[in-house]
């Protein structure tokens, strides 16, 4: 497979977040649980790996002939490549390109799949960032959602946030960053969610929300909490938790419909 599919990911992983601050002993029951990717994931890394493709050309980072030879291997290679892929992608660079250009600040740069680290508050904690355009007081994370099955709100994201502290800690001390903004681009839902605050509140997050739960998740404690969150996590055949909640849920459904 390519680089995007054979990335090491954190146990306390960003895309996780939503259930192991909730869930706290989720992260490490998933843990000893083997990863088996679906088509849907398998489907979305590649068109992350098309999308990195076009970007590196559309920002000059590779020559027009290293562009016309990573598209050929692409196509050539990657059975989940359609013309869909090739407009939804299109659409999306477009849209990273313009906002770019719309960030009115001096020195600025964009940043490609860029490695995002967050241990500070997050024990292993790091993520890849789609799209990181960072300036003078300002920095946005935009993230790249292929699905076409849920529409993703970037407000209060715990994925993107995590990012954005990351991309925060990496690059405050230089560009004296202020304010900051996550985007979600869903191009198969013709969907855009931004999400802003500022630097203060982000880091305040972080201190007292994200760092107490991540130090509780990383050794597994806390109690089991069923929820919408269970959604994707591995351990929901065999989670005591998510049978009650799935039992207590359909009796209350139950209810309703004979009263």
């Amino acid at each position: 497979m390519t680089q995007h599919a054979t990335r090491a990911h954190a146990k306390l992983s960003a895309s996780g977040a939503h259930r192991w601050m909730v869930c706290t002993p989720s992260a490490n029951l998933e843990d000893k649980i083997e990863d088996r990717a679906s088509n849907f994931a398998l489907e979305g890394t590649a068109a992350h790996e098309l999308s990195e493709i076009y970007l590196q050309r559309k920002f000059d980072k590779i020559s027009k002939y290293e562009f016309a030879k990573k598209h050929h291997d692409f196509t050539e290679h990657t059975s989940f490549y359609n013309q869909d892929m090739e407009k939804y992608v299109k659409s999306y660079v477009d849209f990273v390109y313009e906002r770019f250009n719309e960030m009115d600040k001096p020195h600025k740069l964009v940043l490609l799949e860029d490695r995002l680290d967050f241990s500070r508050w997050v024990p292993g904690g790091f993520g890849t960032g789609d799209v990181l355009i960072v300036a003078e007081g300002a920095i946005e994370v935009i993230d790249l959602k292929y699905g076409k099955g849920v529409r993703v709100d970037a407000h209060k994201n715990t994925q993107m946030m995590l990012y954005a502290l990351g991309a925060l800690d990496a690059y405050d001390m230089i560009y004296d960053i202020n304010t900051v903004r996550m985007t979600i681009v869903q191009p198969r839902l013709d969907h855009i969610s931004e999400y802003g605050l500022s630097a203060e509140e982000l880091y305040a997050w972080a201190d007292h929300m994200v760092k107490p739960l991540a130090k509780k998740a990383h050794v597994g404690g806390g109690e089991l909490v069923a929820g919408k969150h269970c959604r994707f996590c591995k351990v929901k055949p065999t989670c005591e938790a998510w049978d009650m909640y799935r039992r207590k849920s359909a009796k209350e459904d139950f209810d309703v419909l004979t009263n």
